[in-house]
């Protein structure tokens, strides 16, 4: 019964201490970001490679495609631009 409480209560602690950190304490740098921004930039190059060697076979994309809004292509795409937005407003 004892483990059972200390259970409990460690799940209580760490539940309320879950998400306490305000959304803006991870900081990346500039620098950081930018090496993220070329590795998604190469991901969705070779997606779109890969989108246009289905589709001149007649298959379908696995990856999707960002007009369709399914599929990593356009999570990614999606990723991409919101990181371009923060790049573009450090300084």
């Amino acid at each position: 019964m004892k483990k059972i409480k200390l259970s409990v209560a460690a799940l209580l602690i760490a539940g309320s201490s879950y998400g306490q950190a305000p959304q803006d304490s991870v900081k990346i740098s500039k620098a950081d970001l930018q090496m993220i921004l070329i590795d998604l930039d190469d991901i969705l190059s070779w997606q779109q490679f890969d989108i246009e060697e289905a589709e001149a076979s007649g298959e379908d994309a696995k990856c999707g495609k960002f007009e369709e809004k399914w599929g990593s292509n356009y999570w990614l795409t999606l990723m991409y631009n919101k990181l371009v937005t923060i790049y573009n407003e450090q300084d």
